[in-house]
């Protein structure tokens, strides 16, 4: 993983992936003494598995890929050298999910534009965990669908309070936001998609 240090994604990070390339973006923040976070994607498209980031003296990402045929490659292609470098626009997508007492809050990189319909019943969420094996990873256990009791809206629109019921610790969160949603200037979400390992409950926050 990368530090990002500057735009509007400052302070999280990004990981290469060789199983299904591209790159995820991470959200950490530390509950009860332990770190957790969600994960987002951020780029796909990429010429083979990502196998290192590196910031360079231009400020731009260079992205190394490394793979094999029939696995960790785009067509075949079983390395890469590219880069990247940010245009100084903003995406709208969500910037981070918290951990709450009893939920979440989304926050997004541009307020939700005014006028649109959005309900608890638009968001589909799940739960799930799993445990160690000695084989290569292991199924999700105690897959389950969580139910939005309520959802509430920040005043400037750029967060998304959700009050879950059932969340338990040590699991993952998936987070799937509905297609339709829009920014205040328009755009549509870059990714809805976002996976959160809730180590740990919070059982109190300062007030916002």
């Amino acid at each position: 993983p990368v530090p990002i240090h500057g735009g509007p994604y400052k302070g999280q990070m990004l990981h290469g992936d060789v199983t299904h390339g591209g790159i995820k973006r991470d959200f950490l923040e530390k509950v009860n003494g332990q770190y957790q976070g969600a994960v987002f994607r951020f780029t796909q498209g990429l010429e083979a598995g990502v196998n290192r980031l590196q910031w360079g003296p231009d400020s731009a990402l260079y992205i190394g890929g490394v793979g094999m045929v029939g696995g960790w490659s785009w067509k075949e292609k079983q390395y890469g050298l590219q880069k990247m470098k940010y245009n100084g626009k903003v995406t709208f997508e969500m910037l981070a999910i918290r951990a709450r007492p009893g939920g979440f809050e989304i926050e997004f990189t541009e307020p939700l534009g005014k006028g649109q319909s959005l309900t608890a019943q638009d968001f589909y969420l799940q739960q799930w965990r799993y445990e160690g094996t000695a084989g290569y990873g292991g199924p999700k256990l105690d897959l389950q669908r969580l139910r939005i009791k309520d959802m509430q809206i920040s005043s400037d629109r750029r967060k998304i309070n959700l009050a879950i019921e059932g969340l338990k610790n040590d699991h993952v969160i998936y987070f799937l936001l509905p297609e339709t949603l829009r920014s205040e200037s328009g755009q549509l979400l870059w990714s809805g998609e976002a996976w959160y390992t809730l180590n740990n409950i919070p059982e109190s926050v300062e007030p916002l």
